[in-house]
This record gives structure tokens, sequence and C-alpha cells, in this order.
């Protein structure tokens, strides 16, 4: 049985109707408009968002990472709302671009609602939400280096985003699909990393 009919979507759209009304959004109001939400939204969400458009932007990778590593941290030590520090939340983006990004996002969404579901949950409890939070985090120091190679930021966020999804669902397949993804993103990031930093090094 499906835990919460259309929940991905819903949070972009709340993303969405965030970002309307003015030529800028700050980042505190987008996270404000998830808190309610809940962690597992935040965490299959946002992440996305750095595959679409506006993921090309320079910095913004690093941006994101911060801001998924201090939810994260919360997540972990227990606290029931999101927080971010004030210079964070004061940052803005430009609001046509993120709501053509979560718009980007919608088709996906409208995909991944109509397929995942509860499974093998007992891999989603509590023990295994507190090892894939050390995972996540593990996976956002990679980020800040990884914007020196063209994409290969993407790999760390997709996995974010599958644990994410396995907490939005209880979904212990997501899970376990999540810290293999992490190894594999570890190994073929730190491969790409040193294979770019020996090929600067010999020019």
């Amino acid at each position: 049985m499906r835990e919460e009919q259309g929940a991905l979507t819903d949070v972009i759209e709340e993303l969405e109707n965030a970002s309307e009304g003015e030529d800028r959004v700050e980042v505190g109001h987008l996270i404000d408009a998830l808190d309610h939400r809940g962690y597992g939204p935040a965490l299959a969400v946002l992440p996305l968002i750095e595959l679409t458009p506006i993921g090309g932007i320079p910095g913004f990778p690093t941006l994101l990472a911060i801001t998924l590593a201090t939810i994260t941290l919360r997540l972990l030590m227990g606290y029931e709302h999101f927080w971010v520090p004030g210079w964070l939340r004061r940052r803005k983006l430009k609001s046509e671009r993120v709501i053509k990004s979560v718009n980007w996002l919608k088709p996906v969404s409208l995909r991944i609602d109509a397929k995942l579901h509860e499974r093998l949950s007992r891999f989603a409890g509590p023990n295994a939400r507190r090892a894939a939070c050390i995972v996540i985090l593990g996976l956002l120091l990679t980020v800040p280096p990884l914007e020196l190679i063209p994409f290969a930021t993407s790999g760390p966020m997709i996995v974010i985003s599958i644990f994410g999804l396995g907490l939005l669902y209880r979904d212990g397949l997501l899970m376990l699909l999540g810290f293999l993804g992490a190894v594999v993103a570890a190994v073929g990031g730190l491969s790409g990393f040193f294979t770019s930093g020996s090929g600067s090094f010999s020019a």
C-alpha cells in the first residue's frame, strides 16, 4: 500500500508555490516550505534540483551540499524541524530559474509516485536512517571538489535522493540501493577526480 499518494509531486509543487510572486526567492523560504513535509521529502527533492538547469550555475552544487548537510545533521541528531544558518537562509535564487527547475522535475516525480511504495520496511527503520545520514554526509563532502569535474556532482546527489525516497516511502529496497550506490559514487568520484588531477598535472 502506498504511504502517501502523489507525495513527491506534492513536494515539488510546494517549492513551485514558494517561488512565485517575487523576482528572487530566499533559500530560507524554500526550506520553510519543505519543513512541515519532513526530512524524507527534502532529501528526495532537493538533490534532484542539481540535475536541472539551475544545477549548472557555478557554486550552486556546493551551496546545495551545505544546505543538505545541515538538514541531514538535524535528522541524525533527532531534531523534528529543519535549521540552516542565517547567511544561507538569506541567499537568493532567481524565482524563474527555480520554477523552471521544479517544472522540469514534475514528469519525473509523477513516474516515481506511480512506482514506489512501502516494502522491506525493516531496512528503512531508525538504524538504517542513522546509517544513511552518515553516508549522506560523507557524500556531501565530495561535492565541492567534484565541482571541478563537469557533471561529477550529479552522482552523489542522485544517491542522496535515493535515500530520501527510501525514507519518504519507507522503501527498504531503495535504502539498500542507496548504500550500494554510495559505494559506486565514491569510487567513481575518486577515480574521476584523480584522473582529472593527473591530467592537469601532466599538462
